[in-house]
């Protein structure tokens, strides 16, 4: 990765506080005159971006966007990407950890702070990757086309276990082509994991303590036609903030709820209807005050982020499977529309991919930045202040028909007053198909690294190191590791379990 020769007599960086720990972002002083962070976006071209952003407080339309670096990372297209998160205790911030996949079948690793290549993984089922997740700071988990879930170790990149998705079997006369695994997400504990795959219209449940599956659940019936799509297929599964509220699975055309008891509390798809292509939860409190709400953002084909407030269920009422026969079911989440994110320009190209970061300011808890691209290769980042959003009682609320069917879903309408809520503060056109996209703060000791007239070095010999790990793990993947698997315990902190 490239990385810049510093001129004789710069100061060097300080290394003693950085920007890494989200629990320290928020003890910065509120005379900040501007906040910044990274974006990283992989492209169709093979090429991977960094930028740095700057957005001044004062006058936010004045954002700049510098570049990082630009160097082709793979031999084919980048699928996905992924960033270690912050250490919790600060001692270890710095060194976060970029990983990036393509149908090349090898992971890529990268030092985020010094841009510097840490080498290459070859998982041992030599498929191509489909997702990258860091679920924590010492643990990478890739999915693959075979229907592999991988998990390593990032002190060493050791291989802990491989878990196999069964490829599901074809109906008569039916032909599937291609597989593996969609998503996966791993329940904050550590504990749990779940997946959805190609040509599956189940979320599978692992026991990441045993790395043994836990169980299938099959996807109900009730589920329109209008959110699954033909294939029917979850394209992406994600647990809810905290967990505690169970998960949701993100299909063609919209969102289903479930319980943690993996009932199906909630379905909604994007209004107007549209193809959506990323979601992502964010907890925060409206208006400035009150507690926490739970909000859902939605990537539209049409170039649309849709942001939803999920209420909470009512758990006193019976689930749609609980229902008595003969007894009208209903779900008893109605997510209701909060706002639509959209560019000033008449830009319909869909999004490919989206992030959220709060802000580092200590007095703006209610700011976070949304950074969006989108498949003609425009990154735009808008701030968000969530204190601006108003939401009207509950007596105002009614409800409103999706779709021309009688039978079609509904979404609660709420009076929601958002002026001021969302501003877009600057675009950057990158002149690539962009395919995939993450965010990460910038740290303090790494604000003076890129500088005018400095020389970009760029590092070619990205796939020639640490291969011998990979080697390793190859030797040790085999169907004879499961009494292994029952002694690693899980996925936590420092290889430890979460509590």
């Amino acid at each position: 990765m490239g990385q810049k020769r510093k001129r004789e007599g710069d100061a060097p960086s300080a290394t003693s506080t950085t920007a890494d720990n989200l629990s320290k972002l928020s003890l910065k002083p509120s005379t900040a005159t501007a906040t910044s962070f990274q974006i990283v976006a992989g492209s169709y071209d093979r090429v991977l971006h960094g930028l740095r952003v700057t957005i001044p407080s004062a006058d936010p339309s004045a954002t700049t966007f510098t570049p990082l670096f630009l160097f082709t990372a793979h031999a084919s297209s980048i699928r996905c990407l992924a960033v270690s998160p912050p250490s919790s205790d600060g001692n270890s911030s710095s060194k976060r950890i970029l990983a990036t996949s393509s149908p090349d079948t090898k992971i890529n690793l990268y030092h985020l702070h010094t841009r510097t290549n840490l080498g290459t993984l070859a998982p041992p089922s030599a498929s191509p990757t489909t997702s990258l997740v860091f679920p924590s700071k010492s643990t990478l988990i890739s999915t693959d086309e075979a229907g592999y879930i991988h998990i390593f170790k990032t002190r060493d990149w050791s291989l802990l276990s491989s878990l196999h998705c069964p490829a599901p079997k074809p109906k008569p006369g039916q032909i599937l082509s291609g597989g593996g695994v969609n998503s996966i997400a791993v329940h904050p504990s550590g504990k749990l994991a779940l997946s959805v795959s190609r040509h599956e219209k189940a979320v599978r449940m692992w026991n990441l303590m045993t790395g043994r599956k836990a169980g299938v659940l099959l996807f109900p019936k009730s589920i329109p036609r209008l959110i699954t799509g033909v294939s029917g297929e979850g394209i992406k599964v994600i647990w809810r903030p905290g967990g505690k509220e169970g998960y949701a699975v993100m299909f063609e055309r919209g969102v289903v709820l479930f319980g943690v008891d993996s009932v199906v509390r909630g379905s909604f798809t994007a209004t107007p209807v549209s193809k959506v292509h990323q979601i992502k939860f964010l907890e925060v409190v409206l208006g400035g005050e009150g507690e926490e709400q739970e909000l859902c953002f939605l990537a539209t084909e049409d170039g649309r982020v849709v942001v939803y407030l999920i209420p909470k269920s009512d758990d006193s009422k019976p689930s749609s499977e609980e229902k008595t026969e003969g007894e009208e079911k209903t779900e008893d989440i109605k997510p209701i529309l909060l706002a639509t994110i959209t560019p000033s320009s008449s830009d319909k190209t869909r999004i490919k991919d989206f992030d959220i970061l709060p802000s580092p300011i200590a007095d703006q808890k209610s700011k976070y930045f949304l950074t969006t691209a989108n498949s003609e290769g425009i990154i735009r980042v808008y701030s968000l202040d969530f204190a601006q959003v108003k939401v009207g009682g509950e007596g105002q609320a009614k409800k409103a028909k999706i779709g021309e069917k009688e039978d079609a879903e509904t979404e609660v309408v709420v009076d929601v007053k958002t002026d001021g809520f969302s501003v877009m503060t600057g675009e950057y056109d990158t002149n690539r198909r962009i395919t995939c996209l993450t965010t990460a703060e910038v740290e303090d000791s790494a604000a003076g690294i890129v500088k005018d007239g400095d020389e970009e070095i760029e590092d070619e010999d990205d796939d020639s190191d640490s291969n011998s790990d990979s080697e390793e793990d190859e030797e040790e993947d085999g169907e004879g590791d499961e009494e292994e698997d029952e002694e690693w315990g899980g996925i936590g902190e420092d290889d430890s379990m979460a509590k």
